[in-house]
């Protein structure tokens, strides 16, 4: 399928139409995404969202309808399957997204040298050519490669070990992170994200989120995490049994939006359907009587009219019981100068933890520093290399798998209740299956033929089926859409033991957790409160380190050191306020400084001479780069 290209708007959609079989999994999807935007894609789990987007990379063609592409805009996306040229290194496979920039900055250079050569009309066209050249060059980031390159494979959490090292051997994760990074420096119009998410920490995930949040770039998004979609897109696509609305606003306000739509449209639909049967009443009391004029006038109005279609809430949201509670003592477990690892190395150690009956704590950190190796040594299915575990009195435990490898894969979803089960009748273990939305032929369904989500949901079945007295679960919210994800929050919300979860879900911690617990750099922090006081609490510390580490500028003899305001922020925010001062005057100067770089580009004495362009273009890129870095420290502090 060719995607067509024109001037107005930057993608238009119009009548999608694709089939797959007898199945229609689109028909008339229609929308337009304009120059910058962010644009959230929700649905539910095969409704069709990464079908769509194959249809707008051109990866599928439709079956009818069209899609459209502002004339010279470029679009990206990540592909599933990366593919690394033989000693290719990760560094230079991410640099290569920004072809583009290099190509933008050579044309600038090269204008610059015919500028030097050109005089009265021409000079003036050219002078024109390359403030067009040298502004797309900035806004691609060319005058900063290497520094947009490391800031992306920073962010999105390789470690700097990785960026030299051949592509090629790299993990799926850290492939799939590579690809990612490659796309996010290419400054591309148009970006396709298809669960960027997927194989970030929650440091990478928060940071791409505010990373997208001031990309100069239109963004289509399909993600799970709400919190993502509260804070990065300006408005969301729902597909819906093959078509689109659109809804302003972010992902909270979408699920409002939604719900009023569907009670408005349900009172509209109910009323014609009374108003039907009162009509149809009428005429059929009346057909043969006296009124048999106004019954014909009637039957032929009603035979004219438009039916409305009855609305449904296509999302299928399991209706899953919250899990039964075994009777135990107040103590779950107790944890004394705990150490676990993998690989023959220790991940963290002196672990002294108490867990008692009702709490909720959730365990984060970086990818690969231990989360999921202290949920199973806590669980008793790893053994710790140092200290001990305790579990309470009759403290039992319900394992949840982020890998779903307990599952039999020749088995089906019947059985597995089945084996569990055995003494339930078929109508039982059916009725079982159903809430978790299995239903009809799906409970025969070969576990191995099952999706994500589908696996992901018939692991909690197996799991509540049994009374525990807490509950350890490894990336719970992982495969579950949406809908899922707010069930699985309110059956975990009523159950009445402990729980602690390793999860990326920043709404499904702040929803359930009470306290976090941080495995990082070899060592396990506790935090009291939810992950947004957890993250407070990091952002507290990161300041005050930073603060220490700036040296004072000691005040001068003839002035006296101010005295504390009472209102003054607490200890931890802001510990030096003379360099706080010194900063925002740096801030200050480098605003000034930048101004009269972009000043000298404009004279004649730069732009004819080529090395003095690139001299005061690398300066330009040094104090954009300086500044923004004093006004995140501002931020911070502030």
């Amino acid at each position: 399928m060719r995607v067509h290209r024109l001037r107005m708007g930057l993608l238009i959609v119009d009548d999608l139409h694709r089939h797959y079989g007898g199945q229609e999994v689109l028909r008339g999807a229609t929308f337009q995404i304009d120059p910058e935007e962010k644009v959230g894609l929700v649905g539910r789990n095969g409704g069709g969202k990464s079908t769509l987007l194959r249809l707008i990379e051109g990866l599928e063609a439709p079956d009818r309808g069209s899609i459209t592409l502002r004339k010279g805009a470029r679009m990206g996306h990540v592909p599933q399957s990366p593919t690394f040229a033989a000693g290719e290194s990760v560094r230079a496979y991410v640099s290569e997204g920004m072809a583009e920039a290099r190509a933008a900055a050579a044309e600038a250079e090269a204008l610059t040298e015919r500028m030097a050569h050109a005089a009265g009309d021409e000079l003036e066209r050219l002078i024109h050519e390359h403030e067009r050249a040298s502004e797309r060059a900035r806004r691609l980031g060319a005058w900063e490669i290497e520094r947009r390159v490391e800031t992306v494979l920073s962010g999105i959490g390789l470690d700097p070990s990785l960026w030299d090292r051949e592509a090629r051997t790299l993990s799926g994760g850290e492939r799939g992170r590579a690809a990612l990074a490659r796309e996010l420096v290419a400054g591309h119009d148009l970006l396709l994200l298809d669960e960027p998410t997927n194989h970030l920490d929650l440091a990478g995930i928060e940071w791409l989120e505010a990373w997208l949040t001031t990309l100069p770039s239109a963004v289509l998004i399909v993600s799970h995490d709400r919190r993502l979609l509260d804070r990065a897109v300006g408005s969301i696509l729902d597909l819906e049994r093959g078509q689109v609305r659109r809804y302003p606003g972010n992902y909270a306000k979408y699920v409002a939006l939604r719900e009023e739509r569907f009670q408005s449209e349900y009172r509209a639909w109910r009323n014609q359907q009374d108003f039907i049967a009162k009509e149809t009443d009428f005429i059929r009391r009346n057909m043969a009587s006296q009124r048999t004029a106004e019954a014909k006038g009637r039957q032929k109005k009603l035979e004219n009219l438009v039916r409305l279609e009855q609305p449904t809430h296509e999302v299928r949201v399991p209706n899953i019981p919250a899990p039964k509670t075994a009777r135990g003592g107040e103590l779950v477990l107790e944890t004394r100068e705990l150490a676990a690892g993998y690989d023959g190395r220790e991940v963290f150690s002196g672990l002294d933890l108490r867990i008692g009956r009702g709490q909720r704590i959730g365990i984060v950190g970086p990818n690969g520093a231990g989360k999921s190796t202290l949920l199973r040594v806590l669980a008793h299915r790893a053994q710790p290399t140092r200290g001990t575990v305790e579990w309470g009195h009759k403290a039992s435990v319900g394992y949840y798998d982020q890998d779903t490898s307990d599952l039999d894969e020749a088995s089906t979803p019947y059985h597995e209740i089945r084996r569990l089960e055995p003494a339930w009748s078929d109508q039982e273990i059916r009725g079982h299956l159903a809430r978790f939305l299995f239903r009809g032929p799906e409970v025969e369904k070969p576990v191995r033929a099952l999706s994500g989500g589908e696996r992901a949901r018939l692991s909690l079945a197996r799991l509540l089926l049994r009374e525990v007295t807490w509950l350890a679960m490894d990336e719970p919210t992982n495969h579950l859409d949406l809908a899922a994800r707010t069930a699985l929050e309110e059956l975990l919300g009523a159950f009445d033991g402990a729980l602690v979860c390793v999860s990326h879900d920043r709404a499904f911690l702040d929803g359930l957790c009470t306290r976090i617990l941080c495995v990082e750099g070899g060592r396990v922090t506790a935090y009291e409160g939810s992950y947004t006081a957890y993250r407070a609490a990091r952002q507290a510390e990161e300041a005050a380190r930073a603060a220490a580490s700036t040296p004072a500028e000691k005040p001068r003899a003839s002035e006296p050191k101010p005295e504390p305001r009472k209102d003054a922020a607490p200890s931890g925010k802001i510990r030096n306020p003379w360099a706080f001062e010194k900063l925002e005057a740096r801030i200050i100067e480098l605003e000034e400084q930048l101004a009269a770089l972009h000043a000298a580009l404009e004279t004649e004495d730069v732009y004819r001479d080529p090395e003095r362009l690139r001299e005061t273009q690398t300066s330009i890129a040094e104090t954009e780069r300086e500044l923004a870095d004093c006004n995140e420290r501002w931020e911070n502090w502030a």
